[in-house]
């Protein structure tokens, strides 16, 4: 994979660039790709100089693909060992381009298809699953079907995959079990494991406390220098038990764990701010665990909520501001007013 020295550097340009010339005037059609990425192995999804990253990888693809510089323009970004089901980028293909994939649709396309929609599924098959860089020598074969495109669609010119978004939802897993050795094997990979058994209950309450009103999030989040964003946000949270079977001599042994429980946290809201889902995580497992109550959170948001004049000096526990580990977190959906 070439070398990614120097893409940061015209990230700025090529942004502009991009924007000067994606409308259907001048010549270029829009695509939306939802794909899904297992982001173990990888920095991020943002490029990054020197790094293995999930949209390297898409752009080194769609470069191969079009025998040109491409850069496509994303949601937003992740950390490096999150996952996503639903992520969602745009790339603009020149009409010439459109045309010539809209005859290489395959069997699966129909006469009655516009190009658009035929070059749409041309990209889709293309995207669907392919190898990729691990980021060692001599594994690039290592990776395949690790970014995986989920379907593809033509769309207007003024789609934007971030702005355009009206809210997205993020899935976490956390693993509880006696043991370590009896959490199932692939959860190791995709879920927080804990020793502790954890209060259900508890976390629901903590979950309810945070949802559905608009509270301060600051205090829960890392703010990044420059963010312009309100940090008063109101986000859904549900917390549920997730069934596994694994009381079948036929279970693979992936999957066995004989005194594991598995807990699903859903969040969604309108956007998050940087590190805040994991966050709220980490609170909600703090209070699972019993290492802070329902009291001392309470007394935390409702500090920040009504803008104490005192909360810049107020002590937050440390067991609340932990930041729970990226590998349990995915973006599993990102909702817009059309159908990608």
């Amino acid at each position: 994979m070439p070398h990614q020295r120097d893409r940061n550097a015209r990230a700025t340009s090529d942004r502009f660039v991009s924007a000067s010339c994606n409308t259907e005037d001048d010549g270029m059609q829009r695509f939306a790709i939802r794909f899904a990425f297992d982001g173990t192995t990888y920095q991020g999804f943002q490029s990054q100089p020197y790094q293995n990253t999930i949209q390297d990888q898409l752009e080194h693809r769609l470069r191969g693909l079009l025998k040109r510089h491409v850069r496509i323009i994303a949601w937003g970004r992740t950390d490096a060992g999150v996952h996503a089901q639903g992520a969602v980028a745009t790339v603009d293909l020149t009409f010439a381009e459109v045309e010539r994939f809209s005859n290489m649709g395959g069997k699966d396309s129909d006469k009655a298809d516009t190009n658009e929609i035929k070059a749409a599924m041309f990209l889709h098959s293309v995207l669907k699953e392919f190898a990729c860089n691990t980021g060692f020598p001599g594994n690039a074969q290592m990776r395949y079907g690790s970014i995986s495109s989920k379907s593809v669609v033509a769309v207007s010119s003024e789609f934007d995959a971030r702005y355009s978004a009206l809210w997205k939802r993020y899935v976490y897993y956390v693993c509880s079990g006696s043991f370590y050795d009896q959490s199932p094997f692939v959860w190791t990979r995709y879920a927080w494991q804990v020793r502790e058994r954890l209060d259900l209950a508890a976390m629901e309450e903590a979950a309810k406390l945070l949802s559905d009103k608009q509270h301060n999030f600051s205090w829960m989040s890392v703010i990044q220098a420059g963010e312009l964003r309100d940090p008063c946000r109101t986000v859904k949270l549900t917390v549920e038990k997730v069934s596994i079977q694994i009381e079948s001599d036929d279970t693979p042994y992936f999957l066995r764990g004989e005194d594991a429980v598995i807990y699903k946290i859903t969040g969604t809201c309108d956007f998050f701010l940087y590190k805040m889902m994991r966050r709220i995580v980490g609170i909600l497992v703090a209070i699972g665990q019993g290492k802070s109550d329902i009291a001392t959170l309470t007394k935390c948001v409702h500090a920040f909520d009504d803008d104490d004049e005192n909360k810049e000096k107020m002590k937050i526990p440390n067991s609340l501001l932990e930041t729970a580990p990226a590998k349990g977190l995915c973006l599993d959906h990102i909702e817009y007013s059309i159908p990608i």
